[in-house]
């Protein structure tokens, strides 16, 4: 069965995530590989993007001082992956295209949309806290879902009561970084 989908663009050649899940530039990944058969398989994971706006409220402790604050609003991107429950910051808009997928390489959420909202709202005010002494409010202005394309790279024969070793590969050209 088919499904039409809003999906990020798909950037990274098949011979290019081979050569990732054969491990040319981690030697962890190498060792984990050895000299197993890679199975590539192209995979739709659900995301969201929201567009949060925050606004910035008066201060109660410069109330106190009779300081007159106007309050400022500000707009912030996020990406929430939708099957872990993880979000991170978006720089720039994103541009989707839509595209027909059979319903065997599409992963849906595994979580409800308002523990994706919170999760969202939550990495947005870890952006902003650096305003110390204003009292923020965050509210959703939009949610699109979107799929991100990512070939996953299964390592060896898959076989009933053994475990399978895998390596999702990020086939957007977009890279998630994190910070410890």
């Amino acid at each position: 069965m088919m499904t039409t989908i809003q999906t990020l663009p798909l950037v990274m050649p098949e011979e290019e995530a081979l050569k990732i899940a054969g491990g040319y530039r981690n030697p962890f990944v190498k060792m984990m590989a050895g000299k197993k058969k890679i199975n590539l398989r192209l995979m739709y994971l659900e995301n969201r993007y929201y567009i949060y706006e925050i606004t910035y409220h008066k201060s109660p402790i410069a109330s106190l001082f009779g300081k007159e604050e106007v309050e400022k609003r500000q707009k912030i991107r996020i990406m929430v992956d939708a099957t872990t429950c993880s979000a991170s910051y978006t720089s720039d808009p994103i541009v989707t295209v839509r595209k027909e997928t059979d319903d065997l390489s599409v992963q849906g959420s595994y979580y409800d949309d308002q523990r994706l909202e919170d999760c969202g709202a939550n990495m947005a005010k870890r952006m902003v806290r650096r305003r110390v002494g204003k009292q923020i409010s965050i509210r959703a202005l939009s949610m699109e879902k979107v799929y991100r394309p990512f070939y996953i790279a299964v390592y060896g024969d898959m076989k009933e009561g053994t475990k399978a070793r895998y390596l999702p590969i990020a086939a957007d050209g977009n890279e998630i970084n994190t910070t410890l």
